[in-house]
């Protein structure tokens, strides 16, 4: 294919999509599939948050270009964020869809973009101040990169509040399933852009100040990875007491203390994440699935060192207590005939992870006794991990190496901690009655969590008795109701305007976690209203393009048509009219036109 004669030269922040949207409006082409066509060699109307196909269309570029895959990559979409917190394998995937394109639905390596755990928004954001700004200085409307994050409502040089759709009308600013985005600051409707001040309150400020961190993370994808990104959680980690001395991470815990510390913040949905799951815990620091956690991983940076600059600019740096010194040590049998002489140069180490104090035991080869020595504190020697290492699984070693040494804490201290958190337990449970463990932990989570860990026994006497999963039994009718009400709610929510076909995952989206969990368990023999119910919403493709007409209708008025016959209609509409239509949904698009008076 021929190449372009030009390409519009992009603005500082200015949004890869929004660069094409310009090229489109420059191109004289009727359509933007055109444009798609044109430069990607691909008959699709969509805008994507990451390109398909890049190298196709520098190809097409005019000759002597100066445009690169990686400089629009990683100046002009979100790259820069998915390559820092990639694997090197994940990423030379994804650089090959984003440069070769792919044929596949979801293509290997393909971050999350949509769904309650993504970063970006699929719905393109504008502020007003910045539009007219753009409008005055630029001389047409650019989308920011940095107002498509998903959990930001406010523009942090304007404080105006980021808006994607008319408040007045409903249509979207920017619709990026057929391409079109906004040209100037009034919606088609005729209404301007809301000019919404906001007052930046805590909750406004804590999300610019992930804005910051998401910004940091992304402008520095060069060096940052995600093997030195763990290593310098792990750090922190260790510091802060969340890691045993011989290295397990205490993952209950942390989640635990994290949900109590974010549990009133609005920035972040804590109850879209099942935190108290095995499968959560288990990816936990997972370097294969971290990327899809990435709000998590935020907070929790914020939380254990104030910021996720913070947390990666820290040196490591561990303050290694040697208990005991190297040796020699003397026999402690007062009857030995070298009782206190220093001659003994092997000892076996040990620490124990519930009270955290260490041990040396070594025997003496004069009278065989076996001397044992806990807790005692000794000097202080440095230790650094080593520059070279680059590898999660070595620098943990190392870690777990140095932290073998170290006399975390003596028995007197751990038994001070264990007495105030018994008296705080015995407290709430004198002053509440608590019918299940549940209740008690829900009342409680970081010292119900604490107190199981290191102090079960005394513990499991005072909360009621744990209920055997076998003896539970569960209200299946009582259940399917529920989900019956629950399914028709949720199905009732879903948009005429919707762009999918309605299937069953659509509606199970919709419910939370426990209940999806239980219709996928026991639909197909324990709840029949529920399933009577969500079939109710599920669409064949005909039922689709049928629920569709009035949609792809409003974007043939945007052409000013006059009228159109019902072979134009599927053509301009979508190719799945030809492909998965019949003489019904034709004569369903013939009676609308026809109520329009637009039938030819």
């Amino acid at each position: 294919m021929s190449r372009i004669l030009s390409f519009p030269e992009p603005f500082p922040d200015e949004d890869f999509r929004s660069i094409l949207y310009r090229y489109h409006l420059r191109s004289g082409d009727p359509e933007f599939v055109h444009t798609q066509y044109e430069l990607f060699g691909v008959r699709s109307y969509k805008q994507k948050i990451f390109p398909r196909g890049l190298q196709i269309m520098l190809d097409r570029l005019p000759l002597g270009h100066t445009f690169t895959a990686e400089d629009l990559l990683y100046k002009h979409t979100w790259y820069g964020l998915y390559k820092a917190l990639f694997t090197d394998e994940r990423n030379k995937k994804m650089f090959n869809v984003i440069l070769h394109g792919s044929n596949i639905k979801n293509a290997e390596g393909q971050p999350q973009i949509a769904g309650k755990q993504s970063v970006l928004t699929s719905e393109v954001k504008y502020c007003l101040g910045c539009v007219l700004n753009d409008l005055q200085t630029y001389g047409e409307v650019i989308v920011h990169r940095q107002h498509q994050v998903a959990f930001l409502e406010v523009c942090p040089i304007h404080s105006l509040r980021l808006y994607s759709e008319c408040p007045k009308c409903s249509n979207k600013y920017a619709n990026t399933q057929n391409g079109v985005l906004l040209r100037d600051s009034r919606c088609k409707c005729g209404n301007n852009l809301p000019n919404e001040y906001i007052e930046i309150n805590s909750v406004h400020q804590q999300q610019i100040d992930l804005l910051q961190d998401l910004l940091y993370i992304r402008e520095n994808y060069n060096y940052l990875n995600i093997d030195s990104i763990i290593i310098k959680f792990i750090d922190q980690l260790y510091t802060q007491g969340f890691i045993t001395p011989k290295g397990t991470i205490l993952k209950k815990e942390l989640l635990a203390y994290f949900i109590s510390e974010y549990s009133q913040a609005e920035i972040y949905k804590l109850n879209e994440v099942n935190t108290e799951g095995n499968y959560f815990r288990n990816v936990l620091f997972h370097r294969e699935h971290m990327v899809n956690n990435i709000p998590f991983y935020l907070l929790l940076a914020r939380l254990l060192c104030k910021s996720f600059r913070s947390l990666v600019e820290t040196p490591i740096q561990y303050a290694i207590e040697i208990p005991f010194g190297n040796g020699p040590w003397a026999c402690k049998n007062l009857k030995c005939q070298l009782y206190n002489v220093p001659r003994i140069n092997r000892c076996v180490r040990n620490v124990n992870d519930s009270s955290g104090v260490y041990s040396i035991k070594y025997d003496c080869d004069s009278c065989n006794h076996t001397s044992i020595i806990r807790g005692e504190k000794i000097t202080c020697s440095k230790r650094r991990i080593s520059k070279d290492i680059n590898n999660t699984h070595d620098a943990l070693n190392e870690i777990n190496t140095a932290r073998q040494e170290i006399a975390v804490a003596s028995e007197v201290s751990f038994e001070s901690k264990l007495q105030k958190k018994r008296l705080i337990m015995g407290n709430l449970l004198n002053n509440h009655y608590f019918k299940t463990r549940s209740e008690v932990r829900k009342q409680a989570q970081y010292l119900y969590e604490w107190l199981m860990l290191y102090d079960k026994e005394w513990l499991e006497l005072r909360i009621p008795q744990k209920i055997e999963r076998k003896s539970r039994k569960l209200d299946f009718r009582s259940i399917d109701q529920d989900l019956q009400q629950k399914i028709r709610t949720a199905g009732e929510s879903i948009s005429l305007e919707y762009y999918l076909p309605i299937r069953r995952g659509t509606i199970l989206r919709r419910l939370s976690p426990k209940d999806r969990n239980r219709f996928n368990q026991y639909y197909r023999y324990k709840l029949p209203a529920a399933v009577q119910e969500i079939d109710k919403f599920v669409e064949t493709k005909k039922q689709f393009l049928i629920r569709s007409i009035p949609r792809h209708y409003s974007k043939l008025l945007v052409d000013n048509i006059k009228g159109i016959t019902v072979s134009h209609f599927k053509e301009k509409a979508s190719v799945s009219y030809y492909l998965n239509g019949d003489e019904e949904v034709d004569e369903h698009i013939r009676n609308f036109l026809s109520e329009k008076g637009m039938l030819i």
